[in-house]
């Protein structure tokens, strides 16, 4: 292993005056008045222009006043609703506010400064011999080597980026060829059996950082504390700002007053922002009750979606219900691998009445595209070149018809209803960036695709990057072109079509950062305009940089994306037994500092996408294989029992974190896979062996604890102590604390956690049985190898 090269970067400190967001006059709360579509995630204003297309965020216009910037250098066209600020980057504060005046009242969006870090890459050549070209490629530019040349002089490679701070993986191209940046930097498993360079970002924010926590309330105030007095310090109730005064900070507290209005409210939300001279602090999330604090998650509802836990059910693999409807592809080129299994709703629902999901825990279902596919069998354009069935779904030959051999509307309707009746939302999977070609709309619009082939006459398939919002999947799927208003308008109206009739709560959308932003913009705005007294959870799939996943979520677009890049980092950790768990640490910092501290990110135990985690952990895959053929070739089992340890090691960190938990089918008994389609197994119910049970068992454990614990679900994130194979994580919601505990050696290891910490260990609950011994100023938890602890306060 080489050593960790750690970014840091030394940053003119420039003290500010005190400054607060707040309104000129005495603000009058009147959420009845908001012009607003809903609570209003924050904006980020990066560098040059930004151009905010504020008719997405607005949904009645009649009455609005005026629309201001709360900083200078901007302009508002009332016909567009085009906001732009051209105010010096630089110059911005962290905090600033779009204020939208009604009748008297002003209701606001919080805008927060881009965290930019400059970071050099150097590349000393290792021999004499000549190079003619270098480029880097990583996480930060979706490993796409074209976008970033490095340059030669003085006998070095050297490039620029600009990054938000956090764990980067990435690799050189070197003439061509790929290799890793020694000595500069240390290395991971990239989990196709080689390794990536690691780079952490850091820079001076991240040596002492302002930090906010809930510190107490009552029917009418809320005290927050700080370990640093603010510069900026900016407080919402709902979309409206409570005037606030830095002088009035007494021992690092400030005391709030909730709105009276809150109390005609059944739910609204305080929100606190701060920053100290150049450093953003973590976000404050607060769920009002009738103008009181939330204190227990049993007075949240179904309703409330960071109380998802999430499990995704690939239908035709889950449970066959129904024979009759069974239907594979007749065709001797289909291997039964990659057809259809049996799998469908009525088989969902019987397990929802068996209580399958109730006894695990999960409260919100992700259903795998149900739409009508082919009935015949395609091949692939890549290499091998095999012969498929559409089972997935992800092949619509129609976009309102529900696929026979999964069941019809009535059975649909039922499982959603029954779902319902157990307090569980249904989100189902949206295909909108493809159709198959022989769906009807394409046969009446074949205009309404982008171009097969280039003007090269290259074919345009799956050239995920130089063509993301262009490229086919494969010659029988063709992309829509939703720079067209008219597929746009259409295929977001499919998607309404899906809620209206089952009543649905959400989509996962598929392929997210091939479709424009645009399409993402109207179909939000539809749903809010359709549905106003019903929420409704949208989440994406995006692989690629944080910046890239960033721009589809929003008020305006999307709830929350899955955090690939947190899983991939937790993914190479909790697999390996040398273990950093600083790069989780630094990892899980940047998916909050990107996405916010209470974001709706979904966090993954693994997907249909993915080597199964306890494949890969039990290293299934040799070194250079492709995981696809590996599953094609042998039959993988897993092979060791600490493998299924590692899986709970993850699992554990997955539901203590912010964010919505996805939980893969079968992940929770461990089942193996390695890629597609050997990762897509008919699910086990039967006959599981120990190891499946006790895993079973710890999943559920686990659920019911973030379930009960209000800490997991409106708590401020700490990491108390990262190394080498151990981490410790708090929660707390005001009195509400909870810490996890992680061991990844090996080894049983002993990890001390000071009494000035936690206080009395005799008011927590020790929800894992670790032994712990008391010395004069810490208590010591030893724990077993590849093991975790879980404390709550009582």
């Amino acid at each position: 292993m080489h050593r960790l090269k750690i970014i840091y970067i030394t940053l003119l400190i420039l003290v500010s005056a005190l400054y607060s967001c707040n309104q000129k006059d005495k603000q009058e709360f009147n959420p009845e008045l908001d012009p607003l579509i809903s609570l209003t995630q924050p904006i980020i204003l990066k560098p040059g222009i930004n151009q905010i297309n504020l008719g997405n965020f607005i949904e009645n216009d009649k009455n609005i006043d005026s629309v201001f910037f709360s900083e200078e250098g901007y302009t508002f066209d009332s016909n567009t609703k085009i906001l732009e600020i051209s105010h010096e980057f630089e110059q911005l504060p962290n905090i600033s506010t779009i204020d939208i005046a009604v009748n008297g009242n002003t209701y606001s969006i919080v805008c927060l400064k881009s965290p930019k870090i400059d970071v050099n890459i150097n590349y000393t050549p290792q021999s004499d011999i000549t190079i003619n070209s270098v480029s880097i490629a990583g996480d930060f530019n979706s490993w796409n080597p074209n976008t970033h040349p490095l340059k030669f002089a003085d006998g070095i490679w050297t490039t620029n980026l600009s990054l938000d701070k956090g764990l980067y993986q990435y690799q050189l191209v070197v003439d061509g060829k790929w290799q890793n940046n020694y000595p500069e930097g240390d290395t991971v498993a990239n989990g196709i059996g080689g390794y990536n360079t690691v780079l952490i970002a850091k820079n001076a924010c991240s040596t002492n950082p302002l930090s906010l926590t809930t510190i107490d309330h009552n029917e009418d105030e809320i005290i927050i504390g700080t370990n640093h007095i603010p510069n900026q310090l900016c407080i919402l109730w709902q979309n409206q700002i409570i005037n606030t005064d830095l002088n009035k900070f007494k021992d690092n507290k400030y005391t709030i007053k909730i709105p009276e209005k809150a109390k005609d409210l059944d739910k609204s939300y305080i929100r606190v922002y701060s920053s100290h001279n150049t450093c953003l602090s973590n976000d404050l999330l607060i769920p009002l009750k009738n103008g009181k604090v939330v204190t227990s998650t049993k007075e949240l509802s179904r309703s409330d979606k960071h109380l998802n836990i999430m499990y995704f059910v690939l239908v035709d693999r889950f449970f066959n219900g129904n024979e009759e409807n069974d239907n594979p592809v007749n065709d001797p080129r289909v291997h039964y691998k990659s057809n259809y299994q049996g799998g469908d709703l009525h088989g969902i629902k019987q397990k929802l009445d068996e209580g399958y999901f109730e006894d695990l825990g999960i409260n919100c279902l992700w259903i795998s595209p149900i739409f009508q596919n082919p009935q015949t069998a395609f091949q692939e354009f890549p290499e091998p070149r095999r012969y498929f069935s559409g089972y997935h779904g992800y092949w619509p030959t129609s976009s309102t018809e529900i696929d026979r051999r999964f069941g019809d509307d009535l059975t649909f309707t039922n499982l959603v209803n029954t779902a319902h009746s157990k307090n569980m939302n249904v989100i189902l999977d949206f295909v909108a960036n493809h159709v198959h070609q022989e769906h009807q709309l394409y046969q009446d619009n074949k205009d309404w695709a982008t171009e097969l082939h280039l003007d090269d006459g290259e074919l345009n398939i799956r050239i995920w990057d130089d063509q993301r919002l262009t490229t086919w999947f494969d010659t029988f799927l063709p992309s829509w072109d939703f720079e067209n208003p008219e597929v746009t308008d259409t295929i977001s109206e499919l998607a309404i079509y899906w809620i209206k009739k089952f009543d649905l709560d959400g989509f996962r959308h598929d392929a997210t950062k091939h479709i424009p932003e645009i399409f993402w913009e109207t179909l939000t705005k539809k749903l809010s305009q359709n549905f106003k007294n019903k929420s409704i959870y949208q989440i994406g799939e995006t692989f690629g940089s944080r910046e890239l996943i960033g721009n589809y979520v929003g008020s305006d677009k999307l709830d929350g994306q899955f955090d690939f890049n947190l899983y991939f980092d937790s993914r190479n950790c909790f697999a390996d037994s040398l273990c950093n768990m600083q790069n989780i640490a630094e990892s899980l910092i940047a998916s909050l500092s990107y996405y916010g501290y209470h974001n709706l990110m979904g966090n993954i135990t693994g997907n249909h996408d993915l080597i199964r985690f306890i494949s890969y952990a039990d290293k299934s895959v040799f070194p250079g294989e492709d995981d696809k053929e590996a599953g094609w070739s042998r039959d993988i089992t897993v092979q060791n029992g600490t493998s299924y340890k590692k899986l709970t090691n993850l699992a554990a960190f997955t539901l203590s974190i912010p964010g919505v938990p996805c939980i893969y089918y079968g992940d929770e008994i461990g089942m193996p896979g390695v890629g597609d389609p050997d990762n897509r197994r008919m699910m086990n119910f039967d006959k599981l062996n120990e190891n499946e049970t006790k895993t079973f068992e710890t999943f559920k454990k686990l659920i019911d604890i973030r379930k009960n614990n209000i800490e997991f679900i409106y708590g401020t994130t700490n990491i108390i102590d990262a190394g080498n194979n151990t981490l410790v994580l708090k929660r707390q919601y005001f009195g509400h604390v909870s810490y996890l505990i992680i061991n990844q050696s090996g080894q049983e290891t002993c990890i001390s956690i000071n009494k000035n910490e936690t206080g009395d260990i005799a008011s927590y609950t020790i929800h894992f049985d670790s032994e712990i011994n008391e010395l004069n100023s810490s208590y010591q938890f030893m724990l077993a190898p590849y093991s975790f602890e879980i404390l709550t306060k009582k």
